[in-house]
């Protein structure tokens, strides 16, 4: 049997007491019932949520005249918006919500993402505080987080009613459990522009019904960035649940390159505060650090439409097909899918700032018919009418066998332009296990034999193919530039 209980005031103690029912109701917010699907065997132990009075959600607001000073708005009162705020104005407005057992005072991430955001254009920027109901015990926090929703709904509909705010020029960005908050306010404000989910929690939302968790159809744009996609068995804490119109999984959605369990490096690296963040969370946290990055940065952040993980490691999905590349992070709204559709993107990342990189694909082919096998390395000059990079094509040593064609997918960290040569070599390795690769006292001579170099600036979408004449050889430890295109 339910019980619903009116709770618009009180203490602390009641609440708690609260919390073993099975519905509560928090006046003009709703009631809010533990009734399937919030109990499921993902959730095995769900609870009401405690109410306003308990977790004082309280909206800052900041804006380009006053961004290092907030406005404290009491969600428990949105009708005092006008007066609280005399400073908000008709623009668009951005909401930014913590997640478990983090606060606005605690951690540096959510000002520097403000910073970004009113460095990039006039908005209305509004951190959530509602980190006095994201502590442990964390099913608990789970509850809390629908109670913090259904506030933000309220805000933004009163704002919507005083004609202060177009609910399509409103946008929720939320991390983590906050991720999962922004879902809740979503579903409750009609015709909402965007949500842009930052790994959203795994735990307790993982394979849960659409009502529980973020969803496409909480706003009319969702993004979201997956960077701890692995389950709680495997210490992932976000979700594996694809969950927006468009989903990105940087460095296959988890294991974020460059995250070290290592605190002391963190520290040498981050400073207290963002080494405790990254010793704990790193992978968890990089959805919002690349998030922030994409805000003012001129690397598009470019996803390459994917089926799936396996398809992306295996090489299979570095065009941007009939489906189209987007970019990830503060632009992903330039490139909505069509009407219906819901696309999985997949991208690399450096292992520290800037995090964005540029993609090329690198075609090797060797001339048939002479020279012989050889084992070595590869480094590759691409030379580009807005730079030129070194990279190296090959991580181990590898056999380069005359006739066969090879591929390589490399990062650079700046946009290389038009290419317009490329300087070519390679290094023999040898092996006292393996005579064929012998060179001893350097007489052998070891060359391989070249036809072509493609080069595809795999954002743009552009290739260029360089030829070699007559099979040019090169010998180890050499180089040769080619130029000419065929």
């Amino acid at each position: 049997m339910l019980v619903s209980v009116e709770m618009k005031s009180v203490d602390i103690e009641s609440e708690k007491t609260a919390t073993k029912r099975d519905s509560v109701c928090f006046g003009d917010l709703g009631c809010f019932s533990t009734d399937p699907p919030f109990t499921s065997p993902e959730r095995p132990l769900a609870v009401v949520p405690y109410g306003p009075d308990h977790i004082k959600t309280t909206f800052l607001l900041y804006t380009r005249a006053a961004n290092t000073t907030h406005l404290d708005l009491d969600a428990r009162h949105p009708d005092t918006v006008k007066s609280i705020w005399p400073s908000f104005a008709k623009k668009p407005t951005k909401f930014l919500i913590h997640g478990f057992m983090d606060s606005p005072t605690l951690t540096t991430i959510w000002h520097a993402l403000k910073n970004e955001l009113l460095q990039h254009g006039d908005y209305n920027v509004v951190i959530v505080d509602w980190s006095n109901g994201n502590l442990p015990p964390y099913d608990q926090a789970s509850a809390n987080a629908r109670v913090v929703g259904a506030q933000i709904a309220a805000l933004v509909q009163q704002l919507v009613t005083l004609e202060l705010v177009s609910v399509a020029d409103v946008h929720i960005i939320g991390h983590s459990l906050g991720a999962q908050v922004c879902g809740y306010a979503g579903e409750r404000i009609p015709g909402l522009g965007r949500i842009t989910g930052l790994d959203p929690a795994g735990p307790y939302f993982d394979n849960t019904d659409k009502v529980v968790r973020l969803d496409e159809t909480d706003a009319l744009f969702v993004d979201v960035i997956h960077s701890d996609a692995k389950n709680l068995l495997q210490l992932g804490l976000g979700t594996i649940t694809q969950c927006g119109h468009v989903d990105f999984y940087p460095n296959l959605g988890h294991d974020q390159p460059g995250c070290t369990r290592d605190p002391l490096i963190n520290i040498i690296n981050g400073g207290l505060i963002e080494g405790i963040e990254d010793t704990l969370a790193c992978s968890h946290i990089r959805s919002h650090r690349y998030f922030t990055e994409s805000v003012n940065s001129k690397c598009p952040f470019m996803g390459f439409p994917c089926a799936s993980e396996e398809d992306f490691k295996n090489n299979l999905c570095h065009t941007c097909t009939t489906a189209g590349c987007a970019p990830l992070g503060f632009n992903a709204d330039t490139k909505k899918p069509a009407d219906g559709q819901r696309v999985k993107y997949f991208l690399s990342t450096a292992p520290e700032k800037p995090f964005c990189q540029y993609h090329l694909t690198v075609t090797l082919k060797l001339s048939h018919g002479v020279g012989q096998t050889e084992k070595g390395t590869i480094d590759l000059t691409v030379n580009g009418a807005a730079g030129s990079r070194k990279v190296t094509l090959t991580g181990d040593a590898m056999n380069f066998v005359p006739g066969e064609t090879y591929k390589f997918y490399v990062m650079v960290p700046s946009d290389l332009g038009n290419i317009q040569s490329v300087v070519f070599e390679w290094d023999l390795v040898t092996s006292v296990l393996d005579p064929l690769h012998w060179d001893i006292l350097g007489l052998r001579h070891p060359k391989v034999y070249l036809d072509e170099i493609d080069v595809s600036r795999d954002e743009e979408s552009v290739d260029v193919h360089l030829c070699a004449s007559n099979a040019v050889s090169i010998e180890t430890g050499h180089t040769l530039t080619l130029s000419t295109t065929c």
